[in-house]
C-alpha cells in the first residue's frame, strides 16, 4: 500500500483518482500549470506543485518536472491517468528508474501495445481471436488495395501507433482508396515518421492500419539543468498580463450612455491582474 501517490494529470480525471485515494487513506499529490492554480482537483490535494506554464508541453508533459515534484514530495507512486504521459512507455521506465512505483502497464506492455502491427503478432501468438487483416506491414499501395479488396469495403486506413484521430482516413469504395491511402500515408509520415500500414477490419468496418518507427531518444525537459520548472521564484515569472480590456458595445450601454451593470462586472473581471503561479497553504513551486 502506497502511503503517498503524485497524480500526473489534471482536472476531472485528477479528482477520480483522488476520490479513489481518499478511500484507501493514500494522500495525494496535485501537479498543475500556472493556467490550472485554483482548479478544483488543485484545492482538493493533499499537496500541490506547480510543474510549469500552460502549455502542456511544459508542464503535464514535462517529465522532468514530474519526477522532480514526485521527489521533493517524498511520494511512493505516480499515477499518469490517462493521456498524457500515461501511454509513454519511456517516461514509464524513467518512473521505475527513479525509485517510483508507475501506476499502469510495464514499460515492456506498454511499447508493445502502443504499436498495432507488434500488437497484432502478440495476440496471434497468444492465441487471441482476431478479425480478419493483414499478418504484418503493407508499404505498397497496390498490395494494400489487393488486401482490401479481399476484405471488402468501406476500409480504414489508420496509424497503427497514432492516436486522436491523425494519419485515419475511410475509403468507400475501390475508387477512393488510393486517395485515402496516400492522404493517410502522409499523415501518418509527418506525424509518426513512417508510412508503412497493415491492413484488417474492425467490428463496424475495415481498416489498414499504418505504424510508425518508435524514437530512440526522448525529447528534452524544459527545466532548466538544475530541475526548476518556470514557477514563481525561477528565472522565468508565472504572472500573465492582463489582456487589453475591450471597448463596450453600444448594445452594453444605457439609454442614457452609461454602461450596464453586466459591462461594468465584465470590464471589472477583464481588467483585474491574472493569479500568478505561487500559492499558499498545501500549494509549493518548485524552486
Amino acid at each position: 500500500m502506497f502511503d503517498k501517490v503524485l497524480i500526473a494529470n489534471r482536472g476531472e480525471i485528477a479528482l477520480r483518482i483522488q476520490r479513489g485515494c481518499r478511500e484507501m487513506g493514500i494522500s495525494t499529490v496535485a501537479v498543475h500549470s500556472t493556467a490550472d492554480t485554483d482548479a478544483m482537483y488543485v484545492r482538493l490535494a493533499d499537496e500541490a506543485v506547480c510543474i510549469g506554464p500552460p502549455a502542456a508541453k511544459d508542464s503535464y508533459l514535462n517529465e522532468h518536472a514530474i519526477l522532480t515534484a514526485a521527489t521533493v514530495t517524498n511520494a511512493d507512486a505516480i499515477h499518469p491517468g490517462y493521456g498524457f504521459l500515461s501511454e509513454n512507455a519511456a517516461f514509464a521506465a524513467k518512473v521505475e528508474e527513479h525509485g517510483f512505483t508507475f501506476i499502469g502497464p510495464s514499460p515492456e506492455h506498454i511499447r508493445l501495445m502502443g504499436d498495432k502491427v507488434a500488437a497484432r503478432k502478440a495476440a496471434i501468438a497468444a492465441g487471441i481471436p482476431l478479425v480478419p487483416g493483414s499478418d504484418g506491414a503493407i508499404t505498397d499501395i497496390a498490395a494494400a488495395r489487393k488486401r482490401a479488396d479481399e476484405i471488402g469495403y468501406p476500409v480504414l486506413i489508420k496509424a497503427s501507433a497514432g492516436g486522436g484521430g491523425r494519419g485515419m482516413k475511410v475509403a468507400e469504395s475501390a475508387d477512393m482508396f488510393e486517395t485515402a491511402m496516400n492522404m493517410a500515408s502522409n499523415e501518418a509520415k509527418a506525424a509518426f515518421g513512417n508510412g508503412e500500414s497493415i491492413s484488417r477490419n474492425t467490428c463496424a468496418s475495415r481498416a489498414i492500419s499504418r505504424s510508425k518507427s518508435w524514437p530512440t531518444t526522448t525529447a528534452t525537459s524544459s527545466t532548466s539543468a538544475n530541475g526548476t520548472a518556470p514557477c514563481s521564484g525561477a528565472t522565468k515569472s508565472c504572472s500573465r498580463k492582463p489582456p487589453r480590456p475591450r471597448s463596450m458595445p453600444p448594445s452594453a450601454k444605457r439609454s442614457d450612455g452609461s454602461p450596464s451593470r453586466r459591462s461594468r462586472r465584465s470590464a471589472t473581471a477583464t481588467s483585474a491582474p491574472w493569479n500568478s503561479c505561487s500559492r499558499t497553504g498545501n500549494s509549493i513551486s518548485l524552486k
